[in-house]
């Protein structure tokens, strides 16, 4: 039986563990995002803090350089390859992205490598970079379905007519969507610049997880106004709420579980002490031991678990250690008895507000006593 009990704590244990970890491994895309999610915020805050006049002129060189990558053919920005620092994203940190509609808020980078495009989105090189103006067009990409991040994924969601705002060094500039379209990598025609028009397009992969073709988002500069810009901070608190809801939820998951073996491992080792359950009563009687609710009958050698008090004693003896229902079959009193501590060599009664109150028990020279 002893035997039979250990084999048993073993596998509630373990069957607890790999549901565990099977939970943690179906969530980890939602904590990991709002994990991220957290330290992009804390680099666009950081590309807030920048010093202005020298971003004006990286800015400058920057457009200069971009704008005699323009005469050649933009490149397919998803097959970029490298690795880079967090020094070096911090280097090429430009600003964020936000989609209102879709609660995007995400990091926006000058450089488009395999790299930059792991942490947020990227102007694509051969495109305006986010200053505004006519006759320009600035590309920004971003993935679809990464484990860790959101990014894009949800721009299919997009429709005509939604805005998108491109934050830079602190300019705002706010465009509403007037087209979409699906092309190939190589259609460069879809994306080159528009006489008179001051445009921004966000590209991604589709079809989701396929990703042969691109989904092209283009908007055309309207004014930043206050309702906007309200729109923008609405979808920035609506988006942190729900990645803190996001961790507070895993804590409280790996809480719950740690509280739950805690208890387990608790309850196989109070299992293995074996105790006697001893009080003393008035007058004869029979008394029934139940489960700790009071409810699941227990048996002994196939009868339930049933005792005659003998000398005004009743004892429940060699059973396993945890806390039980003592019942009077009369019906006179219904109490709980056992122990809770490891620490604990005797079983108690653990009473009722009510029972104590009425002192249904008491203990004189160690016995306890019904009254």
């Amino acid at each position: 039986m002893k035997k039979q009990g250990a084999n048993s704590f073993i596998i509630q244990v373990a069957l607890v563990v790999v549901f565990f970890i099977g939970l943690m491994i179906m969530l980890y895309p939602f904590y990991v995002e709002a994990v991220n999610n957290f330290i992009d915020e804390v680099r666009i805050n950081q590309a807030k803090q920048f010093d202005q006049k020298k971003n004006r002129a990286q800015l400058a060189k920057l457009k200069k350089e971009n704008e005699a990558a323009a005469q050649k053919a933009a490149k397919d920005p998803f097959k970029g390859t490298g690795k880079m620092t967090a020094k070096k994203l911090k280097k090429h940190l430009l600003g964020r992205v936000v989609i209102p509609k879709i609660k995007v808020n995400v990091p926006l980078f000058n450089l488009t490598t395999s790299d930059t495009l792991e942490y947020g989105a990227a102007v694509l090189q051969g495109s305006s970079f986010p200053e505004g103006g006519k006759g320009k067009r600035t590309i920004i990409a971003a993935h679809r379905g990464l484990p860790e991040r959101k990014l894009f994924t949800d721009l299919n969601r997009i429709k005509k007519g939604d805005i998108f705002v491109i934050n830079v060094f602190g300019k705002n500039l706010a465009y509403r969507v007037i087209n979409i379209k699906v092309v190939k990598p190589k259609e460069i025609n879809a994306i080159r610049p528009v006489a008179e028009m001051d445009l921004a397009t966000l590209m991604t992969c589709t079809p989701y997880m396929i990703n042969t073709h691109r989904m092209l988002v283009t908007g055309y500069r309207v004014p930043y106004t206050k309702k906007i810009a309200q729109e923008v901070n609405q979808a920035a608190l609506m988006n942190r709420l729900i990645q803190a809801a996001v961790i507070l939820g895993c804590v409280l998951a790996v809480v719950g579980f740690v509280s739950l073996v805690y208890r387990i491992i608790h309850q196989g080792l109070l299992k293995q002490k074996r105790i006697d359950i001893v009080f003393n009563v008035p007058k004869a009687g029979s008394y029934q031991l139940l489960g700790k609710n009071g409810r699941h009958k227990l048996y002994r050698q196939g009868e339930l678990f049933v005792v005659q008090a003998k000398d005004h004693q009743v004892t429940f003896a060699d059973i396993p250690g945890c806390i039980y229902t003592v019942k009077a079959l009369d019906g006179s009193f219904k109490v709980r008895f056992g122990i809770k501590k490891l620490k604990q060599q005797k079983a108690r009664p653990y009473l009722t507000r009510k029972q104590q109150k009425a002192q249904l028990f008491r203990k004189e020279a160690g016995q306890w006593l019904l009254k």
